[in-house]
């Protein structure tokens, strides 16, 4: 698929959300930054682990975009080898989980050769550019499919199939994260600071999940996914546009995203703007 995913400019940013670009991106890092490191932390295996400059979380799930490293933010003067030691200490953090992970740094890292140092500790580019998207509230709709109902996980039952989608949706490995919701069933049922969604079509099983998670006072959107037999039915637009919806009647004026490949047409269609890239950077495999 042939797609322009270069982040829009900055004067295209000040019309559509009307704030400066500098604004817009730090309020979409910091809400993301938070969402992540709490995303991270609340499996029953989970850990945190921090240093004055970076955040780590670990699921203890063996799936990468579990077990985060987030961010670089460390006050100017800070002596490099407190960096390169924390790096380290990143590391072995991880290590001591034996779990894969993924470090992302922001749009503005300090110090702000972070990358390059990154890579004298033996971590690589992994991936394309993770695309950080924001909407105005409220947002524009497409065309939704009648036939797509959408409600909120209300109990142990919406749980197991949200987890079921997620799993195969996004391919984990057999045998993980197989009761990722239920094992953290209040969070994701008191709708504080998470609502859960589930869509089908007329009276079909469950078949499409997402996510409203509030971080640093942002709403933001997650774990979009829909089983693959069930694509194109405008389950994904069903549940964007509710989500949409709750963000806007509750009094928020802009939304936040990260947004995949496959993901990412779909929310340009609700006027969502890109407005920078995560890079994610991995340990090389030993």
């Amino acid at each position: 698929m042939n797609m322009d995913m270069r982040p829009a400019s900055i004067e295209t940013i000040q019309a559509c959300l009307g704030r400066p670009w500098e604004q817009v991106a730090g309020v979409a890092d910091d809400h993301t930054m938070a969402v992540q490191a709490w995303l991270s932390t609340r499996a029953p295996r989970a850990a945190r682990f921090e240093t004055p400059g970076v955040t780590a979380g670990s699921s203890g799930q063996a799936v990468r975009l579990l077990n985060l490293a987030l961010g670089s933010d460390y006050p100017p003067g800070t002596e490099d080898e407190t960096i390169a030691a924390d790096i380290e200490a990143v590391k072995s953090f991880f290590a001591g989980r034996a779990v894969p992970w993924y470090w992302w740094l922001g749009p503005n890292p300090r110090p702000a050769d972070m990358a390059t140092r990154l890579e004298h500790h033996g971590l690589v580019f992994d991936r394309p550019p993770l695309p950080a998207l924001v909407a105005p509230l409220p947002a524009r709709c497409p065309a939704l499919n009648p036939d797509a109902r959408v409600w909120l996980a209300a109990g142990r039952a919406d749980l197991e199939a949200a987890s079921t989608i997620r799993r195969i949706a996004f391919r984990f490995p057999e045998g993980v994260a197989v009761d990722y919701f239920e094992s953290m069933a209040d969070d994701w049922l008191n709708g504080d600071p998470a609502r859960l969604y589930l869509a089908r079509l007329g009276d079909a099983p469950p078949a499409a999940i997402g996510a409203l998670v509030m971080g640093a006072g942002v709403p933001g959107v997650y774990v979009m996914a829909t089983l693959p037999e069930w694509t194109r039915r405008g389950l994904g637009k069903a549940i964007l546009a509710r989500i949409l919806a709750d963000a806007t009647a509750a009094g928020d004026d802009l939304i936040v995203l990260t947004a995949s490949r496959l993901g990412y047409l779909l929310y340009r269609q609700f006027g969502f703007e890109h407005v920078f890239d995560y890079r994610i950077y991995r340990p090389v495999e030993a």
